[in-house]
């Protein structure tokens, strides 16, 4: 039979997406890429804010006409969506085969089973929680030179505005003996970008004892030969310690990258969050981590128009940004999400003035991003193609873009490169986000 999985969401989302791949390769199911040829569709949904739930319900809409106008069978979805609303999903979309919760992506064989012997409405659910992954197929539906490693599963610093707790359950570390085997046949796949993903990877280990911790973890995956590069995302910002800030000053391996989520600076803001930092605490981070590590590329994101967010407490994060300088910044506005704390505070900002600072706060870093960029330029960096964009202009990235996410690097090249390969490249001209430049060769 054809299977067709269409994946929403962040980068943990798509690694469950590609075991669940792996899993029907193995068992002899053809993966096709349009949904009018797949006799079953998946769908692994995000439900984390209201935008995110919008496109999955719209997704699940939309799939659901192929099986009217295609070969559809069987419509399951799974993921976050399916956790939270498992019970409404099945009795409110008749179209809906099988709903299955994100600790129980890896029974996706089962589930077809059922489904195929009992007709629908197959709810496989249960508490969230980490399948063991030991010895599960993926199918990388990123390009073959780069690739997400998962280290951990769930969240445990119970933010006020965030359901991740509820979906994917407390924070449960991978072990690290089943990290460096994937980690070794990603690399033996043609993989030379490993990237760490977890809901807080600066947490892992913490729960494995012996002294277990990132920075252990990232010294045992840089002695893989052949790979390349290991990218940090999601790192807790009061846990980012001086052992850490030492492993990646000290491995070449280590892109010199950092996704620090800090959401905001005020502090009344930041305890209503329940985020466990200080505002001079996180400039003392920043701080160090410059002074150790100078050519380090920090990005993170902010949460605007939270409960309680005046006029003043969101000035104060505007000359935040200011002050700082972020290389890259994502800015969300709050969203109510039923289940919260948050949900409950009084002084709800208006969605009006959400978007408002929002879009004043994107204004500003578009003006740093820009700055910082022109600041690149006549800089030689080491580039990873990614892939081609003409006769002989490439696209990639340095270390301190991540994919999807960052900027890109339009590379110009007399030569012909090919994807996966590293490239020296000399930036020549910068825009708000981009750069382009051209391949150097040392001498001339």
């Amino acid at each position: 039979m054809k299977v067709g999985l269409i994946s929403l969401g962040c980068d943990k989302n798509r690694v469950d997406s590609e075991i669940m791949l792996g899993l029907l390769i193995r068992e002899g199911y053809t993966i096709v890429n349009q949904s009018q040829e797949a006799d079953i569709i998946i769908i692994n949904t995000c439900g984390f804010i209201d935008d995110a739930k919008e496109e999955s319900i719209d997704t699940i809409l939309e799939q659901a006409q192929y099986k009217i106008t295609g070969n559809c069978k069987l419509l399951i979805v799974t993921g976050c969506m399916a956790q939270r609303y498992s019970e409404q999903l099945i009795n409110e979309m008749p179209e809906i085969d099988a709903v299955v919760g994100t600790g129980k992506y890896t029974e996706i064989l089962r589930v077809i089973d059922r489904c195929l012997k009992e007709g629908s409405g197959v709810i496989n659910v249960g508490s969230p929680e980490l399948p063991c992954l030991k010895d599960i197929p993926r199918l990388l539906s990123t390009p073959s030179h780069t690739a997400y490693l998962k280290i951990s599963e769930g969240c445990s610093n119970c933010c006020t505005y965030c359901i991740i707790p509820q979906l994917r359950g407390r924070h449960v570390s991978r072990p690290i003996d089943d990290l460096l085997a994937e980690a070794q046949q990603l690399v033996d796949g043609g993989v030379r970008e490993i990237i760490l993903v977890g809901q807080d990877i600066t947490r892992y280990g913490t729960d494995l004892g012996s002294g277990l911790s990132l920075a252990k973890l990232l010294k045992e995956l840089v002695k893989i030969p052949k790979l390349a590069w290991l990218r940090l995302l999601y790192c807790y910002p009061d846990r980012i310690t001086d052992e850490l800030i030492e492993t990646i000053e000290q491995e070449e391996k280590i892109c010199n990258y950092l996704d620090i989520p800090i959401q905001h600076i005020n502090p009344a803001i930041l305890k209503r969050m329940n985020r466990h930092f200080s505002p001079l605490e996180i400039r003392n981070m920043i701080s160090k981590l410059r002074e150790r590590i100078p050519d380090v590329v920090l990005r993170t994101s902010f949460i605007v128009g939270f409960p309680g967010e005046g006029e003043q407490e969101f000035k104060e994060l505007l000359d935040f940004v200011e002050e700082i300088q972020f290389d890259r910044a994502g800015v969300f506005t709050y969203s109510k999400e039923e289940g919260t704390v948050a949900a409950g505070f009084p002084e709800q900002v208006d969605e009006e003035i959400k978007e408002r600072r929002k879009s004043a706060l994107m204004s500003v870093q578009r003006k740093i991003s820009k700055r910082l960029n022109r600041k690149r330029v006549g800089r030689i960096y080491r580039v990873l193609i990614g892939s081609v964009h003409s006769d002989d202009i490439y696209v990639g990235r340095t270390y301190g873009e991540a994919p999807e996410i960052d900027q890109q690097v339009y590379v110009i090249s007399k030569s012909p490169l090919k994807v996966g390969d590293f490239a020296e490249v000399k930036i020549t001209k910068a825009y708000d986000y981009d750069l382009l430049g051209e391949t150097y060769e040392s001498g001339k």
